[in-house]
């Protein structure tokens, strides 16, 4: 009798025991970051916005790297540098009983330099190894581009030039640590800095639909990107 009752407080007792067990194994699909450092270059495009003149750079490729520094919890660092090889469209404001002349377009190799904010959502760990985030920002952007042959003939007022300018970034994206040492990371951000008028341009004003003019004109760029980094 007692070896009939013996076998099902065994057979009990091991299924109690397993239970626990079985708990333990449940994973949590937060983990946390334990890097400080990430360091990494992308690449993107950069939308087309020339102000309501049409001087100022155009879009295309968008080249860059990138460097963070986590600061605790859901704040950290980051320094930016960006490059845009695109061009600008050139115009003659010396006749004003003919108009405006387009000349033609000449290439323009916009740089900036920024420091942004990064907060992300999820704070210092991921989830499901994913880390959205906000970031905003500011810094200088310039055109290292020369004056262009198509611009030999116009004087210096009616002469357009990029910069340098202040640059504020705005936006968001999400980070994906598939490996302990590896980030993959999107971004979309919108840039935003000043286009000065020439004093030439402020003759055409209220003519040939040009409206009011500014001295100066502030326009946001939209940029996509997608890059890779380590952290250390």
């Amino acid at each position: 009798m007692r070896r009939i009752l013996l076998a099902p407080s065994l057979i009990l007792a091991a299924v109690l025991g397993v239970i626990p067990a079985a708990g333990q194994e449940i994973s949590s699909p937060y983990e946390f970051i334990d890097t400080r450092h990430e360091g990494g270059v992308f690449v993107g495009a950069a939308a087309d916005s020339r102000g309501s003149l049409d001087l100022g750079p155009g879009g295309g490729l968008y080249l860059g790297a990138r460097y963070g520094l986590e600061l605790g919890g859901p704040f950290a660092l980051e320094g930016t540098a960006f490059l845009i090889p695109t061009d600008r469209n050139v115009y003659d404001p010396s006749n004003p009983d003919e108009g405006l002349e387009l000349l033609g377009s000449t290439t323009s190799t916009v740089v900036g330099v920024d420091g942004r904010l990064r907060f992300t959502l999820t704070g210092a760990r991921t989830w499901n190894r994913l880390a959205p985030f906000l970031v905003a920002g500011g810094g200088m952007a310039f055109d290292l581009s020369r004056d262009s042959a198509l611009e030999e003939d116009l004087f210096g007022e009616e002469r357009f030039s990029f910069g340098p300018s202040f640059l504020g970034v705005l936006g968001g994206g999400t980070r994906w640590l598939p490996a302990d040492r590896l980030t993959i990371r999107a971004d979309a951000v919108l840039h935003i800095w000043r286009l000065g008028t020439p004093d030439a341009f402020f003759q055409f004003e209220g003519e040939n639909g040009l409206g009011s003019i500014s001295e100066q004109e502030w326009t946001g760029v939209g940029v996509i990107t997608l890059g890779g980094a380590f952290r250390f």
